[in-house]
Order: C-alpha cells, then structure tokens, then sequence
C-alpha cells in the first residue's frame, strides 16, 4: 500500500504544478516509515542522516504543502502540539492518548455513524468528517502503584 501511495503522491505534486523535490520525497518517505505522529522537530531529525543539508524552514514549507494537497494531516491533541501524519485513503482512525506517558494509539473502529445522523437531523449541520481522541492511562501505566488516582 505505502508503494502505491508514493506514486499516488507524486501524481498529486505534479497535477497541481508540483515539483518532485528531493526534499518533498525525503519528508514524505520519512512520514510513511515512522512509527508514531512526529512533530515538526521530529520531522526535521528524522530526516537529517538521510539529508543533512536540509533546514527548517524547508521542512516547514513542505509540510505546509502537504497539508494544504491534503497528503498528511495535523493532529492537535490536548496539550496543543502539532504533530503530523500521513492522509492515506481509507486510513481513517481515531486515537487513545495516554495523559501520563503522552503515548499515542490508533484505533480503527468507529461507529460514529450510528449517531451522525442524530446530529444532523437536531442540528441541521451536515457533517463532512470528523476525529476523535479519547484521553486516559495506557495499560503499561496503569501497572505503576497509584496511578489511577
């Protein structure tokens, strides 16, 4: 899939006029390999050993690219840090954060549609897409003496 997608890509840069830029494809390949939401300084690291010339502001811009061609989305948790990651078809999910260790876990179900309709019908506002994030322990803090207090 991650193959298919990095063509998909590419054809997305270059319909809209894009260049294929090494670092346009060294920031996407970065994203479609790590494990995890990085933010924008973990973006920049990450991609150092495989192009240490690049510079922030590179990074930035790219970023802001991708998120305007809808290829990554910004994910803005509770504590209000940014962090990106991939928008692949069909890769809708939610996400369990840990509010001790800051861990992150995508899930996949989502029966939000079981109430959407509900709401659009007392709202009258028609729903395009949403997220979720449900906040509490992760099972390896939940181990540590006194935790759910």
């Amino acid at each position: 899939m991650e193959g298919n997608y990095f063509k998909e890509v590419k054809e997305i840069l270059r319909r809209k006029g894009y260049k294929l830029t090494r670092p346009r494809l060294v920031i996407f390949s970065y994203l479609l390999r790590v494990n995890g939401h990085p933010d924008m300084q973990n973006i920049y690291e990450g991609i150092q050993a495989e192009y240490p010339g690049i510079g922030m502001a590179t990074v930035y811009r790219t970023i802001d690219l991708f998120l305007e061609l809808g290829i990554v989305r910004g994910l803005t948790l509770k504590d209000n840090h940014l962090r990106y990651e991939i928008n692949q078809p069909g890769g809708h999910h939610h996400h369990l954060v840990c509010t001790k260790c800051d861990q992150i876990v995508e899930f996949g179900s989502c029966n939000f549609q079981l109430i959407a309709e509900e709401i659009e019908k007392v709202t009258r506002f028609k729903i395009r897409e949403h997220t979720l994030e449900v906040y509490g322990l992760c099972p390896k803090c939940l181990t540590v003496p006194g935790a759910e207090s």
